[in-house]
């Protein structure tokens, strides 16, 4: 069984969760921080403006939401700041020390000796959001030069702590609190010094080129941030936090240029203006640059667990999770209801917010079916791999939908491990890979196969799961080793179950060694191995080296690839009460094809496939409109094709689930029922005797007029279940029995078991559907003890 689980019968409540788009909140700052640094440039007198004459002091307010940064972490920097900036003697003497200790490559330091006596302040907001810088109008007057000599290195240097600040944050986030100081305290240095030197080159009109200035930023950063430090922390950093720390500094120097043009004229507020446009191009310069740096090989290891623990009813677990070090646990899986379901589910929402906001990495689970190369069916019933291509993107979309982005990737379940003709399948997780980090940049992926896969599927995700497997064919000669060796332990996980405490130090040290960067020891056991935290918990965290999970970017489109043509004779060949099938004619140049739901994207399929069906509409006469745009391998869009209407049919007397009939045979008993709505769980709860002294789970406290149904047995999906929990039946506790797949006719599902192992069972049943669908149950005619 792969990472899957029994998940407990809850109706499915909550509001969805709306997506919104900054940087991700972060832990507060464990670290203090050490020596205010800021970086010499070249100063250029001007005239003074209104600096000279004005009588207010001069401030400078930076929010914590321009950042994107938690106010916890400016609320424990700036009071550690301040007081370092009073240990030094004032502010314009720790600018002139960290003048001398990050001098800007490839330019002649300034001449700070006006900084010398300059009185300033660093205060947290009264609200605590934010940080003022503040010098006295008395210091602003007795300048005549104020501007040119003082003020560009008092606007930089704000600039400067916002970036520190930042790094402080993402270097937490990673989990490289060590590594704050040696690192956060050069970049803020550097930073400051950068964007000094570019306000005085913009008032001298001589601010020349974003790439000119890309090269001095990365030379004074290499310079800054020395050796080891760069290699093992900073690029990580770099990749993911710096472009949109420059974007962000940009957005807020273009938001202070008029407050600033109206202090000091209009040349230095134009100044402003133009460094900020400049930072605005510098964010996808710098994205560009740093995406090719290929940092310290990895030689770290993270734990990362499948964490199929319901939260809604008890959190201990996710509280255990969530307290890890984010540099020990790096990756948790969340799965509601073998995918998202249809609803947000406020303990699940919970659960996620919190991981998330703790630093790991949480990735919503979705099953892939082996693309259908083995049988398995979509909850539509269909074997076709476009038709599961197109729900694998409509579970990605509802990750988002109902829990935003507190979700950080997908784990893509059930991957298949064949080549194909071409690299087919392969090709095909690679396009649903690149769906998910499009549609949503910085995203983790990973693919599940649970065993060894040729080279062909890398590169298919970031993290290929490899082993998913017992300790004792872990330790044995049954293991299979990959006949490859991927770029960087990064790209494979372990998982290792049935292990006891004292095993744990060689279970780890084993995956270190089979090149695993992710790995997960539990001594849980099949039927599922994930739904606790393992008891040596504590083992596991100090067995691992720890490290920081690494994520790859969107593949880059093939410039001047040919244009596409629109797809053509597109129709609706079949619909029913949630979807509707498609199919058209090629374009030409087509890369992929891109269908519209009532104007949003839907799927995306290779230019292989050119029929699908849709899934997830509203039943009950709900109208719907559908188009098919050709995509480009240079990501350029063709005309549409033509448009075509489909309106879905109505349930049968209003119900999802109908038609309950049990019929015994010869040595078996049959269960089924019409199923007109594709659930993810589809159950069958069996009652026995009312004479049973056996314990039972109640289903239901009423139910139209008959006596609460105690289920011994329960049918879930293909497995059949014995109740093992305690004797007041509130225990959502079941033990496997035999696996009992169903047939499927039409909506018909049918469970046929023999009657050996369900004892002394009565036709009382309770069918039941749950997730992508609504709740629903129905029951038999209560039967004291027939079958």
């Amino acid at each position: 069984m792969k990472l899957r689980t029994l998940t407990t019968r809850q109706p499915v409540k909550g509001p969805a969760r709306q997506r919104h788009h900054h940087l991700r909140r972060r832990r507060p700052l464990a670290t203090l921080l050490i020596t205010v640094a800021m970086l010499g440039g070249l100063l250029t007198p001007i005239p003074a403006a209104q600096a000279a004459t004005s009588s207010t002091d001069f401030t400078l307010t930076l929010n914590a939401s321009d950042l994107g940064l938690d106010p916890a972490v400016m609320a424990q920097a700036v009071p550690e700041i301040q007081s370092e900036i009073t240990a030094a003697g004032g502010l314009g003497d720790d600018i002139q020390q960290a003048a001398a200790d990050y001098p800007l490559v490839g330019m002649t330091p300034g001449d700070t000796s006006a900084l010398a006596n300059l009185q300033g302040t660093l205060a947290l907001t009264s609200d605590g959001t934010g940080v003022t810088l503040t010098v006295p109008s008395a210091e602003v007057q007795a300048t005549v030069g104020w501007w040119a000599s003082i003020g560009a290195w008092l606007v930089a240097s704000l600039a400067g702590y916002a970036i520190r600040m930042l790094c402080i944050g993402g270097m937490t986030y990673l989990g490289f609190v060590a590594a704050v100081p040696l690192v956060c305290t050069p970049l803020g240095g550097a930073a400051t010094g950068f964007i000094q030197a570019m306000i005085v080159h913009g008032i001298d009109q001589d601010l020349g080129t974003a790439k000119a200035w890309l090269d001095i930023l990365l030379k004074t950063l290499g310079g800054a941030i020395l050796g080891g430090a760069w290699e093992k922390w900073f690029s990580p950093w770099a990749k993911k936090y710096l472009p949109i720390a420059f974007k962000n500094i940009g957005t807020w120097l273009a938001a202070k240029a008029p407050g600033i043009a109206s202090r000091f004229g209009s040349t230095v507020g134009t100044a402003v203006q133009d460094v900020a446009e400049i930072s605005a191009e510098l964010e996808q310069l710098i994205a560009e640059e740093v995406a090719t740096w290929a940092g310290a090989a990895w030689t770290g290891q993270v734990i990362a667990d499948p964490a199929y623990v319901d939260p809604t009813s008890d959190t201990t677990d996710w509280n255990t999770l969530i307290g890890s070090p984010t540099a020990k646990l790096g990756v948790v899986v969340a799965n509601v209801l073998n995918g998202p379901g249809s609803q947000a589910v406020a303990g699940w929402t919970s659960a996620i917010d919190r991981a998330h906001d703790s630093g790991k990495q949480v990735l919503g689970y979705v099953d892939t079916g082996y693309l259908g190369q083995t049988g398995r069916t979509t909850r539509l019933g269909s074997t076709s791999m476009a038709d599961w291509v197109a729900q694998i993107e409509q579970d990605i979309n509802s990750w988002y939908a109902l829990y935003g982005n507190y979700v950080d990737g997908i784990f893509f379940d059930d991957g298949y491990n064949v080549c194909g003709a071409n690299n087919e399948f392969p090709a095909v997780y690679q396009a649903v890979n690149q769906y998910e980090k499009v549609n949503h940049p910085g995203a983790m992926t990973v693919l599940n196969p649970g065993i060894a896969v040729p080279q062909c599927y890398e590169g298919s995700a970031d993290v290929l799961l490899t082993f998913e497997g017992s300790y004792d064919t872990y330790e044995s000669s049954a293991y299979q080793a990959l006949g490859w060796t991927p770029a960087s332990p990064s790209e494979i996980w372990h998982i290792i179950y049935g292990v006891t405490a004292a095993e744990v130090p060689l279970v780890d040290e084993t995956s270190q060694t089979r090149g695993a960067g992710y790995v997960y020891i539990t001594d849980g056991v099949p039927g599922n191995p994930y739904d606790t935290v393992p008891s040596f918990w504590s083992a596991e965290e100090a067995a691992v080296p720890g490290g920081t999970p690494e994520v790859a970017s969107a593949e880059s489109y093939v410039s001047g690839s040919a244009l596409p043509t629109a797809p053509a004779a597109l129709a609706v060949t079949s619909s029913d009460y949630t979807s509707a099938a498609l199919t058209w004619s090629a374009g030409a140049n087509a890369a992929n094809y891109l269908v519209y739901l009532n104007g949003q994207v839907v799927a995306s399929l290779p230019s292989s496939m050119t029929a699908v069906t849709i899934g997830g509409l509203a039943p009950g006469g709900t109208a719907y409109t559908l188009n098919v745009v050709a995509q480009g391998a240079g990501g350029d869009l063709s005309a549409s094709s033509n448009t075509v209407s489909v309106t879905t049919l109505a349930l049968p007397g209003g119900q999802s689930i109908a038609n309950p009939v049990i019929s015994a045979g010869s040595g078996a008993v049959s269960y089924s029922a019409d199923f007109y709505v594709p659930f993810s769980f589809r159950r069958v709860y069996i009652s026995p005797p009312d004479t049973s002294s056996a314990s039972c789970w109640w289903m239901a406290d009423d139910n139209t007029g008959n006596d609460p149904l105690c289920a011994r047995w329960l049918i879930e999906n293909t497995t059949l279940l014995v109740y093992s929990g305690g004797s007041s039946g509130t225990d959502w506790s079941w033990t496997p029995v035999a696996y009992i797949p169903p047939t499927i006719n039409g909506y018909t599902y049918t469970w046929t078991i023999p009657t050996s192992d369900l004892g002394d069972a009565t036709s009382y049943v309770g069918f039941e559907g749950q997730g992508y669908g609504p709740f629903t149950d129905i029951y038999t005619t209560e039967c004291a003890s027939c079958i």
